[in-house]
């Protein structure tokens, strides 16, 4: 059992604002984590209370995924409706990032790249300073899926700096981690000279864990 001196340290620990937990019931049993919580950071209680989860209980788990995905967009064009003529972007910009956030992790779930891609981009293009980050490293992740190695490296080089020194993650965060695992993963699969590369960076990460 944790000491009350241990339990208020783990409650100082900064937290993200998608730090929670996942509804205990059928439906989302047998949906990803991510996909969960990218979903459901985008309604209010009260929204979700409307949306018909138990119907869909009992669907495999790709028709799922197509649901939650048709439910985020109808919420992007309310959202985008309510807000006309002004941009999302512009008026609700933390409603906005949750939104293709939710629809771009249903877009790599459901193997859609191309639509992932113009999701990514519309963000890139709408977004300035650090918020622009993550999403540099999404668009490293699908550009290794696609087989552009080069350019997945140059972008996650890009991101790992700001990974490392920022006050939630650091140089031994799983997410600066997963970083240099994209930029180990795209040296290798160049070949050739980027593969001492690799192996020198797989060393360096080594002594961080």
């Amino acid at each position: 059992m944790a000491s009350p001196t241990e339990s208020k340290q783990q409650r100082a620990v900064p937290r993200f604002e998608w730090d929670f937990d996942v509804p205990d019931t059928p439906f989302w049993k047998d949906v990803d984590m991510r996909v969960a919580r990218n979903f459901i950071t985008c309604y209010e209680p009260h929204q979700l209370e409307k949306i018909p989860f138990g119907d869909q209980s009992c669907l495999p788990e790709p028709d799922k995924l197509k649901f939650l995905l048709d439910e985020l967009e109808s919420q992007l064009a309310v959202h985008q409706a309510a807000v006309a003529p002004e941009k999302l972007h512009e008026a609700d910009p933390v409603m906005w990032r949750r939104l293709l956030l939710g629809i771009e992790t249903l877009q790599k779930h459901r193997n859609m790249p191309k639509e992932e891609a113009e999701t990514i981009r519309i963000m890139l293009s709408t977004t300035e300073g650090d918020t622009r980050v993550p999403w540099l490293n999404m668009l490293a992740d699908l550009d290794i899926r696609n087989g552009n190695f080069n350019e997945a490296e140059s972008i996650a080089r890009e991101v790992l700096p700001w990974m490392q020194k920022h006050e939630k993650l650091g140089v031994d965060s799983p997410q600066a981690l997963g970083t240099t695992r994209s930029i180990i993963n795209s040296m290798w699969k160049q070949g050739g000279g980027k593969v001492d590369e690799a192996r020198r960076l797989v060393g360096e990460t080594e002594a961080l864990i």
